[in-house]
């Protein structure tokens, strides 16, 4: 994606007054969280073990933030 459209996304995001937050995972593709995702022969995407591992941990660590209010 270019650097343009996620700049564009976050004003929006500033703009609507939203609570938001982003993580980017570099070199990470599409699919990176399937195992398998490296075996459609498709390009631009592939597995990514530590990507996958650090973005459960910030799913968790969202979603006991919300659950615990």
């Amino acid at each position: 994606m270019p650097a343009e459209r996620v700049v564009a996304f976050k004003q929006a995001l500033d703009a609507g007054g939203v609570d938001w937050q982003m993580a980017i995972y570099g070199g990470a593709h599409h699919g990176f969280t399937n195992p398998e995702a490296g075996g459609y022969g498709i390009d631009g995407v592939a597995y990514d073990q530590k990507a996958d591992k650090r973005s459960w941990a910030l799913m968790e660590s969202f979603l006991q933030e919300i659950f615990s209010e």
